[in-house]
């Protein structure tokens, strides 16, 4: 590993003062190319004989990785031993939490991380206190907010390995500030790895040639008087080093400097006495070890299933959860704890990078799967009960927005009925999506009270439209509607102007195989196409292969459709030949076919929405959706957790030299990035895709990157071993058949373009795009559209009377909104969190009913403001 010169060299007069910290731990990985199952037999083994060492020798301590659900997983092996646990909890001597898994923290959203430290908090009730540091020994990277998360779950400190730069931040242990400095964690840097000194073998070849010189690398990015350095000595699914105090007190005697037994939280005290340097910004430099900046796409299909479960959540079940505890529909959180433990368990930083076999990646997807089970269960139980409790009729339906921000725009209803055509009474607009016709039935059961009956069931029609209406915030309605002898519904209407669309300022237009974009006076040419390149990469990362060239999709066909009222869409048609795999591109041959559709919407309000439709029949290669921005600005302004951060390209012409792999210009998309000149700003948000490029006037996002490689050895971008163990000593490469993704997927974006870049704006629209409107009818045609609907009954209806309308939120403030949900730790109260995307901090006044605390239920001091890119959290009172 190199050194960097910028931090002075120590001189060996101080060997005697410097202090080392040894702390017993394991780190352990639910799941990697071995599965949960399996880890969890492991488990039997390594944690009895952790207790059972723990018990033997009280003066020793050990961390179990800051994960609770590890430990949950063992006591259903194990319940009787709980006393023992809350034992060694209480005394300090095991360390759990505060994390449920050990998160991913580039490609989860604020609040997954807050849901996962407000989970581990809770689970860990039974067991005792959770470790007071935000612990993430293994995660690929972090965004420049996560002291703004870790501080929200009341934490001050925070341990990692990966994506340091010891040039930025001037030491290994600092101040890590979030983008507003008034919060802050400090930070512990462990440049080796969580593994620096596993075996702690006292014997002299060990200390001489490992424990000492892993000292000395430390010291040498630290500052001259600094004395205090951190040796971590567990590894991956490592069991308890025995007679830990013994073979310190031994290894003391062999080595320069002083050992001591010691736990991270002993360490970062001392720590905290010191004098550290500053730092603000993100932790995504590859200067120690590998980042995989590239895993934002790597089983693209998988974190495509884990987040839109996520936003789900967040975005719809939280919110029509509290206005279904409002309304006396008092189904448990716990409900809800279910569910996000689906989400968090496979938000752990291997399972979401995608950096697993394809054994793990099944496990993923059934897990995903019930999760949206529960989740949709949830909606569907509020949804009837509250339309059986407000006496809906079968040509009425409810609609919930579960937005705390009123929503002026479309809004999708799905409606069975006899009639072909319906209308819906105070919509501004009405346009028919599509629609099926269910045949009749004859000889179906009809079960009443007078006996069973065999009748002909009658033919319907299912249909989906499209409403323009706005709604309250946190609110629901009832909407009526009635037969219609027609209804607007996209259609060709006029041949001449097949190939465009257009609004008052925008025009799209499809000609010579392009699309182009005018507006305000410029033309944007190849506005829209895909890129597709051989990925010679693994599950970790996305790699170019030698001499393999980036080729340009277009499309060969378009279809323009319209209604009455404005709303437009351009559906625009493709294939190629490519390579099918790696073989075929070394031999330039081209025989597997591409396929891949974009539809365009265009609305009145020049809004436009993109949904990216591919059939992946190639193998090993990477394919991705450019936008053409026509602005020149290599300054793209990115979206993270509560607030915004710039990204300029890298230049790094000799990286070999600094980085254990190429720091490419790759970045995390959080929910939308912008470009910007003095005319306009060119916004472009994506609900589910993590991932973008900038490249000059273009944007990039990666809809797939496929490989049949767990881990690779000596790719282009990152040389020398394999990641993922599969270069060590009896560890063969594993192949992933399954990675190659072969099959149909589809990709949501939406673009805008502004006057300027005005990021309340942006976050508002953000958060109005993920937190789509629900609606439900009553109706007897099809009782197994949603599953709960023929199970729910009348008995089970709310005590309390309901008004025909209701909206929960009607406040307005400058402040934007991340969340509401219901209080996980106090039953008659909610929460919701509001936060400030600007550079200037925003005055706000508390609401009467309404304590300000952070997201672990804590009561927190208020200073009548909320500074910029921060956030406050409202619990209030039911």
């Amino acid at each position: 590993m190199k050194q960097l010169e910028t931090i002075s060299q120590k001189t060996s007069g101080k060997v005697n003062q410097t202090k080392v910290y040894l702390v017993n731990h394991t780190h352990w990985d639910r799941e990697w190319y071995f599965s949960h199952q399996d880890s969890l037999v492991l488990s039997d083994l390594l944690f009895t004989d952790v207790i059972d060492e723990l018990e033997k020798h009280s003066e020793v301590s050990f961390t179990l990785d800051g994960q609770l659900s590890i430990l949950d997983d063992y006591l259903t092996l194990y319940p009787e031993k709980i006393s023992t646990i809350r034992k060694l909890v209480n005394e300090k001597r095991l360390f759990i939490g505060p994390w449920f898994t050990q998160p991913d923290a580039l490609h989860t959203q604020g609040e997954s991380l807050l849901r996962n430290g407000i989970i581990g908090k809770l689970m860990a009730k039974k067991y005792g206190p959770v470790m007071d540091i935000g612990y993430l020994p293994d995660t690929f990277g972090f965004n420049c907010q996560m002291p703004l998360i870790i501080s929200e779950l009341g934490i001050k400190s925070f341990v990692f390995w990966r994506g340091i730069d010891p040039a930025k931040t001037k030491s290994l242990y600092f101040n890590w500030h979030s983008l507003a400095n008034d919060r802050h964690v400090t930070a512990i840097n462990m440049p080796q790895g969580y593994g620096t000194g596993m075996l702690l073998a006292p014997n002299k070849g060990y200390v001489a040639k490992k424990l000492d010189p892993a000292v000395d690398f430390i010291k040498e990015f630290l500052p001259d008087n600094f004395s205090k350095v951190l040796i971590p000595t567990g590894n991956d699914q490592m069991a308890i080093i025995h007679d830990f105090s013994k073979k310190t007190t031994q290894i003391n005697q062999i080595g320069k400097y002083k050992y001591q037994t010691s736990s991270f939280s002993k360490f970062v005290d001392q720590v905290k006495k010191c004098d550290l340097p500053d730092y603000s910004g993100e932790l995504l430099d590859p200067v120690f070890s590998r980042i995989h900046r590239t895993c934002g796409s790597s089983r693209m299909p998988l974190k495509l299933a884990i987040v839109r479960l996520e936003n789900k959540l967040i975005y719809q079940v939280e919110p029509l959860f509290v206005v279904g505890q409002t309304c006396g529909i008092n189904l448990s959180n716990n409900l809800l704890i279910e569910a996000w433990k689906k989400v968090l368990e496979s938000q752990a930083h291997d399972s979401l990078a995608g950096s697993i076999s394809d054994e793990v990646a099944e496990d993923i997807q059934h897990r995903i799967k019930e999760g949206n089970e529960l989740a949709d269960g949830i909606i569907n139980t509020i949804q009837r009960l509250l339309a059986l409790k407000l006496h809906l009729k079968s040509n009425q339906v409810l609609l919930i927005n579960p937005a705390l921000k009123e929503n002026e725009g479309y809004h999708k209803i799905k409606v069975f009925t006899s009639d072909q055509y319906v209308e819906f009474e105070n919509a501004d607009e009405t346009v028919l999506l599509k629609q099926k016709y269910i045949k009749s039935r004859s000889d179906v059961l009809l079960q009443s009270s007078d006996g069973n009956h065999y009748v002909t069931e009658p033919g319907y029609f299912c249909s989906e439209y499209l409403i323009k209406k706005i709604l309250p915030p946190l609110s629901y309605q009832i909407l009526n509607f009635h037969e219609a002898k027609q209804v607007d519904k996209l259609s060709i209407t006029n041949t001449s102007s097949r190939n465009i669309i257009s609004s008052n300022n925008i025009t799209l237009k499809f000609e010579d195989e392009t699309v182009s974009l005018v507006t305000d006076n410029y033309t944007i040419t190849d506005f829209l196409y895909l890129e597709d390149q051989a990925n010679d990469g693994d599950t970790y990362d996305y790699s170019p292969l030698a001499n393999s060239k980036v080729l340009k999709l277009h499309f060969n066909q378009a279809n323009v459709t319209k209604t009455k009222h404005g709303l437009q869409q351009m559906e625009l048609l493709g294939d190629a030949m490519l390579a099918s795999d790696l073989e075929q591109q070394n031999n330039n041959n081209k025989t597997g076919k591409l396929a891949y559709q974009l539809i365009i919407t265009l609305d009145a309000q020049e809004n436009i929405t993109l949904k990216v439709k591919v059939n992946n029949q190639i193998k090993d290669h990477r394919l991705r959706l450019v936008v053409k921005t026509g602005i020149n600005n290599n300054l793209a302004v990115s979206s993270v957790p509560y607030g915004f951060n710039k990204r300029v390209p890298q230049e790094e012409k000799n990286w070999q030299d600094k980085y254990s792999e190429k720091p490419v210009n790759v970045w995390p998309l959080d929910n939308n990035v912008s470009l910007s000149d003095k005319s306009k700003t060119f916004t472009v948000y994506s609900t589910d895709v993590k991932e973008f490029e900038q490249n000059e006037q273009e944007l990039k996002f990666t809809l797939l990157a496929t490989t049949s490689q767990l881990g690779k050895p000596n790719l282009l971008n990152r040389p020398g071993r394999a990641s993922g163990d599969t270069t060590n000593v009896g560890h063969p490469l594993i192949p992933t058949p399954q990675a190659e993704y072969l099959g149909k997927y589809e990709y949501n974006f939406d673009i805008r373009i502004y006057k300027c870049f005005d990021s309340k704006k942006i976050a508002n629209q953000s958060y109005l795009l993920k937190s789509s409107a629900l609606a439900y009818q009553l109706q007897d045609l099809n009782l197994f559209v949603n599953r709960l609907d023929n199970k729910l009954q009348d008995d089970l209806l709310p005590k309390m009377d309901l008004p025909k309308e209701l909206s929960l939120f009607s406040e307005e403030n400058d402040l934007c909104v991340s969340a509401c949900y219901p209080d996980y730790f106090d039953a008659d109260a909610m929460i919701v969190r509001l936060f400030n995307p600007t550079k200037k901090k925003i005055a706000y006044r508390i609401p009467n009913n309404a304590e300000v605390v952070n997201a672990c239920d804590q009561s927190q001091d208020y200073s009548g403001s909320v500074e910029s890119f921060d956030l406050i959290s409202l619990k209030i009172k039911k």
